[in-house]
């Protein structure tokens, strides 16, 4: 009798939980197609959503995470009118510490800076505290929709995009977030991240696009937020300026490091140059980077190499797979084992779907998590890959801040740069993905899955049980991944 009573009790809580799961996923699902209608009957798109540029425009490819934040460093303490940054993770660590103190000093010399922070619960950092204490030092701060996150719907929106604009003439845009891991500074793991740096006529409208999410209705003002009177943050904010030894140390090293690798890079003139942008909030009409992908993509003839974190392919996204594959252009992609991801769900829905990617002809790699030549870290721990970008027939390069899954399709704001008819600097990125690739094991091969259990090799037992939880969740809730 017991027995039974306790089977019905975990019959109950099981139904319980799977009723629970279910009704969460019909109002996100609902409320994000409600919105996604509603947003598309107010909203008209502006058209410096897409520019392309036929003037030259120079732009470097920097690989190497110490280069990226020694160039970010050297373009901001030279500048002299403005500074716009947007990010979609500010975090509070050494990386951002260097890079704000920077800020300060070009504050302090008259410079106007503004910085856009996405306000999404999981990563966000960034508080207002901090944002006051940088505001009495001359840097503006505003934040990107702050809908809570118990607002299933209106929170799933998050602007994506990465930009370090300096004087209307110089930016630097990719993958690379503010954070340790994204500048070669983390000690257990750090991403393996691609920027283009892009000095000319076309940072302009960049510029504008920059405007475009500051105005926006999604922005919210720093100043909104009350300041805390905490004795224990208002310390943790005042020491966020105050440069120690380990400062010292990681500076003297990105000037000599950094700079070398930076200087290992070449400018390349590109004449034909687009740059598009998403719009401000989650709507069809504003989906202007993924339209971008797709148009580029069918012009490829022979070839295509893409670099992606994450790689969740959904029915729309494999017809364009099968759609290059009946065309006989070679596709071959790079994402992440479960090994060397941030994100075992992307993991967990990349290998539910491995049939039907095979089936579209692709041939595809999972990095193995092991450091490259070329970058170093405090630690021996893990590295993942987390550049966005791709190679098209040698000639057409591909970057910005766009990854291969739903999310970035239907729910971010991204950007994206494509730069047509330039072979030298096809031959920087695909030699930089080649390098990579180098370092990951080759999953499907041509329309075969040959070793899908690669995708799990090294993970710990936690890893994998995890992994294991999330098969069925992942598969539910592909949608927002």
């Amino acid at each position: 009798m017991k027995i039974w009573i306790r089977r019905n009790k975990f019959k109950f809580l099981a139904l319980t939980l799977v009723a629970l799961l279910v009704s969460v996923y019909l109002i996100t699902a609902g409320g994000l197609w409600a919105l996604s209608r509603m947003a598309e009957s107010t909203h008209s798109p502006p058209d410096t959503t897409e520019v392309t540029s036929k003037e030259i425009n120079k732009m470097r490819l920097i690989d190497n995470g110490m280069a990226s934040l020694y160039q970010r460093l050297h373009l901001i303490h030279g500048a002299k009118k403005t500074i716009e940054l947007e990010f979609f993770i500010y975090d509070i660590d050494q990386a951002s510490r260097l890079l704000t103190q920077a800020l300060v000093e070009r504050a302090h010399q008259g410079v106007k800076i503004r910085l856009l922070v996405d306000f999404s619960a999981p990563v966000f950092q960034l508080k207002p505290a901090y944002a006051h204490f940088m505001k009495s030092h001359g840097i503006e701060v505003r934040y990107y929709n702050t809908s809570a996150i118990y607002r299933i719907v209106s929170s799933q929106h998050r602007s994506h995009r990465k930009l370090l604009i300096v004087d209307d003439e110089s930016l630097v845009t990719g993958g690379r977030n503010i954070a340790n891991d994204y500048f070669d500074l983390g000690e257990t793991y750090n991403f393996l991240d691609s920027d283009i740096e892009v000095r000319g006529p076309i940072t302009k409208s960049v510029v504008n696009s920059f405007n475009l999410y500051w105005n926006s209705d999604l922005t919210t003002n720093s100043d909104s937020y009350a300041l805390t009177k905490k004795p224990v943050i208002q310390q943790q904010v005042a020491s966020f300026l105050e440069t120690n030894e380990k400062d010292s140390a990681t500076l003297s090293k990105i000037n000599d490091v950094g700079a070398k690798n930076y200087a290992a890079g070449i400018d390349r003139e590109c004449n034909d140059l687009t740059f598009v942008t998403d719009l401000p909030g989650h709507n069809e009409s504003s989906r202007k980077v993924f339209n971008t992908i797709v148009k580029t993509l069918s012009e490829a003839k022979n070839e295509i190499w893409a670099e992606s974190p994450y790689f969740i392919m959904k029915n729309g996204g494999l017809e364009i797979l099968q759609d290059l594959h009946n065309r006989k252009v070679s596709l071959s992609v790079l994402t992440n084992s479960l090994y060397s991801t941030d994100a075992s769900y992307a993991v967990a829905a990349l290998y539910l779907n491995e049939n039907q990617l095979a089936a579209t002809g692709l041939s595809l790699y999972a990095f193995r998590g092991e450091a490259v030549e070329g970058h170093s870290s405090h630690s021996e721990g893990r590295w993942g890959t987390h550049a966005k970008r791709a190679v098209i027939d040698s000639k057409t390069v591909m970057i910005g801040t766009y990854n291969i899954d739903p999310r970035s399709a239907n729910l971010n704001s991204e950007l994206l740069f494509v730069c047509r008819n330039n072979p030298e600097l096809a031959a920087d990125m695909r030699a930089s993905i080649a390098k990579r690739f180098k370092h990951s094991n080759r999953i499907i091969a041509k329309g075969q899955i040959q070793a899908d259990e690669s995708i799990l090799a090294n993970s710990s037992l936690t890893d994998l049980i995890k992994f294991a939880i999330l098969l069925p969740l992942s598969n539910l809730f592909d949608f927002l991944l």
